[in-house]
């Protein structure tokens, strides 16, 4: 046998092994294949206990993994996102303000202080509507000092938003897209009609 008909034999032999590995997946996990469960998808699990019972997995045994609320048992916004607020105010959920509540020099929660007026932010973009900032919602999650002075300077005008700086994280980006809902949807905050161009800028 010469050389060349050798090496052809020997790449044929490495392309037959190369495409047979290729269609191992194909042949181990076919239309009969099915992926194991999800944890909240095995009825054996023991969700549901009496005030004072251990969780316990589908073994019998304690499971110290936390209960978690599925998210599909929570209210819903317009645009398919969890509505917190709506949540909250159903008392659907009951969060505390922290592990160990902490006092004021007046013996009255740190985070009772409120704030309910609403800022009105000017797009940058003729095309797009303003925001209307609710301090009551976010009153009912933070406290001020979450936000001011790190996040936001306390002052009318003197935060120079921009949608780049919230993609980024920065002022609404750093819960936003994170732990509060996220930022696909422009006309989730965007929801204020804009005046006209003219009217507008001598209205300022």
């Amino acid at each position: 046998m010469t050389p060349i008909l050798s090496k052809i034999k020997g790449l044929r032999l490495v392309s037959l092994v190369f495409l047979s590995l290729l269609s191992l997946p194909l042949l181990s996990f076919g239309e009969d294949y099915e992926m194991e469960p999800a944890p909240a998808d095995r009825t054996k699990y023991q969700y549901r206990r009496e005030p004072g019972q251990f969780k316990r997995n589908k073994q019998g045994l304690v499971d110290p993994s936390p209960d978690v609320l599925s998210l599909k048992y929570l209210p819903k916004d317009n645009y398919g996102f969890v509505d917190w607020m709506k949540a909250l105010n159903e008392g659907v959920i009951n969060p505390r303000g922290s592990l160990k509540a902490s006092k004021t020099p007046d013996n009255t929660p740190d985070n009772t202080i409120e704030f309910d007026r609403d800022i009105l932010i000017r797009s940058k973009m003729d095309f797009m509507p303003d925001v209307i900032f609710p301090h009551s919602a976010h009153n009912a999650w933070l406290k001020c000092s979450v936000c001011h002075p790190r996040i936001f300077k306390m002052q009318a005008g003197g935060n120079d938003i921009s949608m780049v700086g919230i993609w980024k994280g920065k002022f609404c980006g750093r819960c936003h897209d994170r732990v509060a809902f996220p930022t696909r949807n422009c006309f989730k905050c965007h929801t204020v009609k804009r005046e006209g161009k003219k009217e507008r800028r001598g209205g300022r």
